[in-house]
């Protein structure tokens, strides 16, 4: 029979925690929530009475507490937030191999080899680089003569990492016995291979942890890293004492290899949860690395739509990604003790703590039937008629549960025990997961923002249907969108989109993007009141830029795990008609940070980027079985990697270490520097340009007023006034520096104020932190001057702060902040350390003169801007 659902909507019912009373919709997640919090306080109760006990010193606003597993042995800290820093041991390494590049018989050969196989050149183009670097060689020794031995060099060091395997796997479909091959990197061996690196020890973590922020009433807990989040504590609560976890994360995905998509392959990627995500994350040697290269069943049109061949497809690839994970299986049971670099012998026991896949994928790894069965969901069992609802509370899937019904399914024969498989969702097979010790597959399958927010709920739901709207009102709005779209300013490492209509859109990057500018420039193509359900998809779409936001922070606290929950509970509200599994998903993300970390540790996109090498190692080949070649040249690349982080880290060693002055990071740094020029001739300039108006005069008493603000002695006593012919230096470029509020850790903005960047004219804006508080304003001319021997930096600012009115509806309900620029002669003169941090402000198309700052450009701004206005 079919999965009941748990609750009834019409009961109201008492939590038996907190006294409060809720729908019976809502109780079981706030029963969870209430007992997180009542554990949390509890913890610090205990540990503040500790405190005292000890007479430590009195806690100050954002003191960080650290509170270890218990089998790690390590007692609670308590850090200064000055001196807290997430930052890796600083314990000077041991002298490194003297000659990292052997076998090859010379730096310079390894670097010659380095260099050709990273260009991708082909044999004939490396024997004639060969021929002229032997004609031009002297000095340093270059021995390598031609492609053969370059080869041959290079199959000598693949011994340095462990090297793929094949095997071949069979399964049977009617009456038919199958033969697939599989390519395998042993896992277990590979992740060995990262623990005898002496240059990674200081990036790994072992014990988890739970971390805390004091607000100063309370400590509030935070999360980032996997170790930092409740998986870990619980997979450390049950293995032994003297036990320590290798986490796994892994990722799987079919990729076209040609441009047309007729040859294919389907890689296995892994990275190390253990391990810093700055590193696991890059394309260093302990970043992501193919592990698997799966078969892909090809499917005959007398097979197509069959359920059996559907479930022998998922069987073929449960049993051929075992290959990859039989190692792990086995020491998942028994642990593995282990010598690392660092002379500690650890007793490992490996665990598939994430799988980062897509929801096709997903499926695949859960077993599940997908979007067409009854429960459609990896990891609980809503039906699919009622996918959007989050309030709803549904049992989740486990390894236990759906093990028993797969046994029960089996025991009641075919027909009887499909029809029971079917009722949950369940394919008839073996999930390969669940011969792998605490390493719950419906668990560690994980919320992927790339497919289920970007590429998904707005790429193929919310911007679709938006631009049907539009098509409705006529070619002009259509026109009137791409000519706004085209005027929105230019921010770095942003997409700037000149047509978005006629355009289709594969990148993820472009889809994410675009939602974070497209509310600003088509809100004012309808009218609110005239296109009600239009104003509504609007509301909508901002709810979802708000989730994106929230679901995609690095740092997450308890406040905003639990302001995130309250943004889906009225993103769901608005999207009751809407029923598809991407819409459910999120439904799960935020147990998922809180059992897991911050959703950047299983976002898919990191993986995808893998596919680009793979398929120009794919250009490489003779086209003719292909898989062989592809991971022969990933492998040598590893190998590469592997050779040129032992150099850098020998460069380092014999290199003299630098002194540094304790002066801290730099706030302001000014670039694009300009011929200078006198205040005359920029007058002259600037002459029609109101902005300018009494530039050198203006200056004059700002000095005059900011020096002395500053405790900073005006020279000779008496107002500072300019001559027209003293000189001041244009600069075009400004670096930022600021103290994120996600995750408190220095990020930088990199501003332009400059008439012709890139052929278009370009003043960014900033928020501005003033004796009335913080403003907006435009970067107009950003310039140092000189006065009583020092250099100031400085820029002359339109301040966005004139007032705008009683707040506009729509503005209400789009949560739109207006701003107000001044009149152009009304422009300012400000030093550039009152400069917080840039902001990224778009005009209103609707009203000249008014802009709203874009909240949604990252999460600092977000979190700032709530600050700032309020939620």
């Amino acid at each position: 029979m079919a999965p009941a659902r748990h609750r009834s909507k019409a009961a109201q019912k008492e939590c038996h925690l907190c006294g409060k009373q809720f729908g019976a919709s809502g109780l079981a997640s706030h029963q969870r929530k209430c007992e997180r919090e009542l554990a949390d306080m509890e913890r610090n109760r205990l540990y503040e009475e500790k405190v005292r006990h000890k007479g430590e010193e009195r806690r100050q606003v954002d003191d960080i507490k650290i509170e270890w597993h218990p089998h790690s042995g390590r007692p609670p800290e308590i850090h200064r937030f000055a001196d807290y820093r997430r930052e890796v041991d600083s314990t000077p390494a041991p002298p490194p191999d003297s000659e990292p590049w052997r076998p090859f018989q010379s730096r310079l050969d390894f670097e010659f080899a380095e260099l050709a196989l990273r260009a991708g050149l082909t044999k004939a183009e490396t024997d004639t680089l060969f021929t002229l670097c032997h004609r031009a060689v002297a000095g340093e020794p270059f021995t390598l003569r031609d492609h053969a031995e370059l080869t041959v060099t290079w199959e000598s060091a693949s011994f340095k990492c462990t090297p793929f395997e094949a095997q071949t796997i069979t399964a049977t479909y009617g009456k038919a016995e199958k033969k697939y091959q599989v390519y395998y990197r042993p896992i277990w061996n590979w992740a060995l291979d990262l623990l005898r690196e002496e240059h990674l020890m200081k990036y790994w973590h072992w014990d988890a942890q739970r971390c805390y922020k004091y607000s100063g009433s309370e400590f509030k807990r935070f999360l980032y890293e996997p170790w930092t989040a409740d998986r870990w504590w619980d997979i450390q609560s049950s293995l032994p004492k003297d036990a320590k976890p290798l986490c796994f994360i892994l990722y799987a995905d079919k990729t076209k290899l040609s441009s047309f998509g007729t040859e294919m392959g389907y890689p296995v990627i892994a990275r190390i949860a253990n391990i810093d995500i700055a590193v696991r994350n890059n394309s260093g040697v302990a970043g992501g690395r193919v592990v698997g290269w799966l078969p892909i069943v090809k499917e005959n049109p007398s097979d197509s739509g069959k359920a059996g061949y559907a479930d022998f497809k998922q069987i073929v690839w449960h049993e051929a990604f075992y290959a990859v994970l039989k190692a792990v299986a086995e020491y998942s049971r028994t642990g593995y003790h282990f010598k690392c670099a660092d002379q500690i012998i650890r007793f490992l026991f490996p665990i598939v703590l994430i799988l980062s896949a897509d929801y096709e994928e997903q499926c695949v790894m859960a077993l599940i039937r997908g979007f067409r069965g009854l429960c459609p969901c990896p990891i609980c069992l809503a039906p699919a008629k009622n996918l959007v609802d989050t309030s709803e509370e549904y049992e989740l899937r486990t390894t236990a549960t759906m093990q028993a019904i797969f046994h029960k399914a089996k025991e009641l024969g075919r027909t009887a025990g499909e029809q029971l498989l079917k009722s949950y969702g369940l394919r008839a097979g073996v999930n390969v997961f669940w011969k792998i010790c605490l390493s719950d597959p419906y668990l560690a399958l994980s919320f992927d923002r790339l497919h289920a927010y970007h590429g998904g709920l707005f790429g193929r739901h919310i911007w679709p249907q938006l631009k049907l709207y539009i098509e409705d009102l006529g070619r002009a709005a259509g026109t009137t969108l791409e000519k706004q779209v085209g005027e929105l300013p230019r921010w770095r490492d942003f997409n700037h989109f000149n047509e978005v209509m006629k355009t289709k859109f594969t990148d993820g990057q472009k889809f994410e993007d675009l939602s974070k500018v497209l509310l600003y420039a088509i809100y004012n193509l309808f009218d609110r009141r005239q296109h009600a359900h239009i104003h509504l998809l609007l509301q909508c779409l901002r709810l979802y830029l708000e989730l994106d936001i929230y679901v995609g922070l690095e740092v997450h606290t308890s406040d905003t795990l639990e302001a995130g929950q309250q943004t889906l509970a009225k993103f769901s509200l608005k999207l009751q008609d809407w029923e598809f599994p991407k819409a459910h998903s999120h439904k799960h993300v935020f147990d998922d940070i809180r059992a897991k970390g911050a959703t950047r540790v299983y976002n898919t996109k990191v993986n995808e980027k893998v596919h680009g090498p793979l398929k120009e190692a794919y250009r490489h080949t003779n086209y003719k079985q292909v898989a062989g070649q592809i991971l022969r040249e990933d492998h040598w690349k590893l190998v590469s990697s592997l050779i040129r982080e032992h150099i850098t880290c020998l460069d380092a060693y014999n290199q003299p270490g630098e002194e540094y002055d304790d002066v801290g990071i730099m706030h302001i740094a000014l670039g694009s520097p300009q011929t200078p020029i006198t205040f005359k001739d920029l007058e002259d300039l600037h002459g029609k340009d109101l902005a300018f108006k009494n530039f050198r005069i203006k200056l004059g008493k700002f000095f005059s007023t900011f020096l002395p603000a500053h405790g900073i002695p005006i020279p000779e006593g008496r107002p500072i006034h300019f001559d027209q012919y003293d000189k001041i230096k244009e600069h075009r470029y400004v670096k930022v520096t600021y103290e994120s509020m996600v995750d408190w850790q220095a990020k930088t903005d990199h501003l332009r104020c400059s008439p012709d960047f890139h052929h278009h004219e370009r003043h960014d804006s900033v928020i501005v932190n003033t004796i009335a508080g913080n403003i907006f304003a435009k970067l107009l001319y950003v310039f140092t001057c000189s006065t009583g021997g020092k250099v100031y930096p400085l820029a002359l600012i339109q301040p966005l702060d004139a007032g705008a009115g009683a707040r506009r509806q729509t503005d209400q309900d789009l949560k739109f902040h207006r701003l107000r620029e001044r009149p152009r002669k009304s422009s300012e003169f400000i030093s550039l350390e009152t400069v917080i941090r840039g902001s990224f402000i778009v005009p209103d198309f609707k009203t000249d003169g008014d802009f709203f700052p874009v909240d949604v450009i990252d999460g600092d701004m977000f979190l700032r801007l709530r600050e700032l206005y309020g939620a």
